[in-house]
């Protein structure tokens, strides 16, 4: 005899993985890892995964987008959010152009989000530049932006 759960075990699957999407995109590995973590079978997730992608329900492109863009919009750098896809199981191409869609100045981003975190824009000294360099770098931004923002450090005098 068969466990009448078993047999609703694909409809169990489908709806936590949709009520998943409903919240928010997910990567694919992202909501692959959601699901195992619910110990489904592996196989009926795999190929719920391909329906919904194949449907255009899941897409690592659209979430891609929608990541960079909030990040970007929060204060993040390029780098940043390449490397938050990347934990996300976004392929590095799909991450690529999901960035550079992103329609935002990264010097103007870098900047506000330097104003916004340090009140005094007057810098002391190499050890306060260099706090703040790496504030930014934190937050994803390359070098020449950084520069951009806080000039290249000279010694007063």
């Amino acid at each position: 005899m068969t466990d009448p759960s078993d047999a609703d075990l694909p409809a169990q699957v489908r709806d936590k993985a949709l009520q998943l999407l409903a919240r928010r995109e997910h990567s694919f590995a992202e909501l692959r890892q959601k699901l195992l973590l619910r110990q489904f079978p592996l196989d009926l997730i795999d190929e719920l995964l391909a329906k919904l992608e194949a449907r255009g329900d899941l897409s690592d492109q659209r979430y891609a987008e929608a990541l960079a863009s909030y990040r970007a919009k929060n204060g993040y750098g390029p780098a940043y959010i390449r490397q938050e896809l990347r934990e996300k199981g976004v392929d590095s191409t799909i991450a690529s152009t999901a960035i550079e869609s992103v329609e935002v100045s990264w010097k103007d981003s870098a900047a506000a989000r330097y104003q916004s975190h340090f009140k005094s824009s007057v810098i002391e000294d190499y050890a306060d530049w260099s706090r703040r360099a790496a504030y930014l770098k934190r937050r994803g931004f390359d070098t020449e932006v950084i520069f951009q923002v806080l000039g290249e450090w000279t010694s007063p005098g």
